[in-house]
């Protein structure tokens, strides 16, 4: 697993990439959907405790989310974890969760932790689902938020916004999409009790 504090991250369960890896070699994969996006090393720096846990909490916590393991995603949030994205705002673990299950199973995911800083993990994911019978490929950024116990305290994602109603609900016209999102987000947000 590499770890930099302050600049790109890349992790990797798979033993470290040695700096004598040249250009033209494949990116190495890892199990789980991880991938080191570069075959180089990243350059060293010294990470605290704390940002090394993070990292590899991170990294747990989206491999149980790639394969759909909801009890073990579970287990990362805090009670009154909060989370935030471009559809919903929800203030608890149960709801978060409700989100969650409720989601449509992924055809294929992938993630990748981009940065560690303090207490916050910066990731990029990327899934391929159907929702009402329409093909979505979604690239999320995540910003994940660790309490002292290397819990998820928020969560916090974006995605284009525009791109992903043509393709979920592309009877949609663009010009409405933002009405759409303000309707739907407190609706479905509700229902899954906030």
């Amino acid at each position: 697993m590499k770890v930099q504090s302050g600049q790109r991250v890349v992790t990797t369960p798979q033993p470290s990439v040695s700096a004598a890896t040249t250009p033209d070699a494949p990116a190495p994969v890892a199990p789980q959907g991880w991938v080191a996006k570069s075959g180089k090393a990243a350059p060293t720096a010294t990470a605290t405790a704390t940002e090394t846990r993070n990292a590899a909490t991170a990294e747990q916590f989206f491999a149980a989310f790639g394969r759909g393991d909801h009890k073990a995603l579970e287990q990362h949030y805090r009670p009154d974890a909060k989370f935030k994205d471009d559809m919903f705002t929800l203030s608890k673990r149960s709801s978060i969760m409700g989100m969650w299950k409720g989601a449509p199973p992924f055809a294929s995911f992938k993630a990748e932790v981009l940065e560690v800083k303090g207490d916050q993990v910066k990731a990029k994911w990327v899934c391929d689902y159907v929702m009402f019978g329409n093909k979505v490929h979604n690239e999320i950024e995540s910003t994940l938020t660790f309490d002292a116990e290397g819990k998820v305290a928020s969560q916090v994602e974006h995605w284009d916004r525009t791109k992903w109603m043509s393709q979920a609900l592309p009877m949609v016209p663009k010009f409405l999409h933002g009405v759409a999102y303000a309707l739907m987000g407190p609706i479905l947000s509700s229902r899954l009790g906030g």
